[in-house]
């Protein structure tokens, strides 16, 4: 995931009340064609699209309700945009995103009540030093009770915890969480957001953690929350992937593993990266420059067909685990909106399945090709 500039407005110093701005549906029945995407794999999985909030335009909106069922907001639930100051909560953007999703007949995976990214230092900080233990534990717990009491029963889903694994030889990443509440942190969220809306499915998001050592380490996570008592029901693998190093087997080989622990199992935040860098996953503070935008002017034919090549290697996988995943999420809704065109650095990047004109790229016609030719195998049996 990336930071992004954002206006915060509306704000409050009290719990907000929904926000009466409302979304007009648009006819699901003039939208679903017949090969939309959600319709492919309604007997499979969720297919979601995270997006920044509820200003898409007209043609971004036909787009996503005719082929989405499920969306998760970018960066207007994370806790710098929900409580930029203690006690000054701001729910508009995200009412606004949840009641357009609702409308629309569209559910909301809410990302994320934790992140050592975009949390403002009031957390963390008392009269100018750092706050203790206690005080830090107490403020968490303050914004998780009130955040996820906030949409209680509105939300399918949280991202409670957001990659708190060490990328490196330690276990947690040591992050001011860490570093001012110690190893618990993670179970006490866990706890009090279920408190605050029981019904909610609650996960813990990561990137890389399909491959090992990072995959060990979301296991003994795992094993380390239940001892604690502390309620998690499934895990998501972000999926941030690069053309020609998508890790096939490490990724079946993690699906297997979460599920054999009890966990349900999301992609959260897919996209395949076609430009070339160094750096695996989403962790923004690792940047690298562009020595040149390679592909400014469009994907030649080739790298669109190895695109396509892969995303329905990858929908294959989905497809035979699909008893064992809940949901696959596109980090963007198309090309345009990709966060990969700044990170890591600026550049012109096409990963997803519909190009900044939103037109169908032939990736699309490969994973739809899946469902039809698994539809065709059934009728022939």
């Amino acid at each position: 995931m990336m930071p992004h500039l954002f206006v915060l407005a509306s704000c409050l110093f009290v719990l907000a009340a929904p926000s009466v701005l409302g979304d007009s549906p648009v006819s699901a029945t003039q939208n679903r064609k017949e090969d939309a995407l959600v319709k492919s794999f309604r007997n499979s999985f969720a297919i979601g699209a995270a997006i920044p909030g509820a200003e898409l335009n007209r043609a971004e909106r036909r787009l996503l309700f005719a082929n989405f069922n499920t969306v998760t907001p970018e960066n207007c639930m994370k806790p710098v945009s929900l409580q930029p100051a203690e006690g000054r909560f701001c729910f508009t953007e995200a009412d606004a995103l949840v009641n357009m999703a609702h409308a629309n007949g569209l559910t909301v995976n809410a990302h994320t009540l934790l992140w050592h990214n975009q949390c403002p230092d009031w957390f963390f900080t008392d009269g100018g030093r750092p706050a203790g233990r206690e005080l830090v534990l107490q403020r968490m717990r303050a914004h998780i009770a009130a955040v996820g009491g906030h949409f209680a029963g509105k939300v399918q889903s949280w991202d409670v915890v957001n990659e708190a694994i060490d990328n490196k030889d330690g276990y947690l990443r040591k992050s001011k969480w860490l570093t001012s509440i110690g190893e618990d942190f993670i179970a006490e969220a866990f706890i009090v957001a279920h408190k605050a809306d029981p019904k909610a499915e609650l996960y813990y998001n990561d990137y890389s953690i399909e491959r090992r050592p990072k995959r060990d380490k979301v296991l003994r996570l795992i094993h380390d929350l239940k001892q604690r008592g502390a309620p998690i029901h499934g895990i998501g693998i972000q999926g941030h992937w690069k053309l020609d190093h998508i890790p096939f087997q490490a990724i079946e080989d993690a699906i297997l593993a979460f599920h054999a622990e009890g966990m349900n199992i999301a992609i959260t935040e897919l996209d395949i990266d076609v430009g070339k860098r160094k750096t695996d996953g989403a962790d923004v503070g690792r940047l690298e420059r562009a020595s040149a935008d390679l592909y400014a002017n469009g994907l030649p034919d080739d790298v669109q067909q190895r695109l396509a090549d892969q995303y329905a290697k990858l929908f294959a996988l989905f497809l035979k685990h699909q008893d064992k995943i809940t949901r696959v999420t596109f980090w963007g809704l198309h090309d345009g909106r990709s966060w990969l065109n700044g990170w890591p650095f600026k550049r012109t990047n096409h990963p997803l399945l519909w190009d900044r004109a939103l037109q169908a790229k032939p990736a699309l016609s490969a994973v739809l090709a899946l469902t039809r030719e698994q539809t065709e195998q059934k009728i022939a049996q």
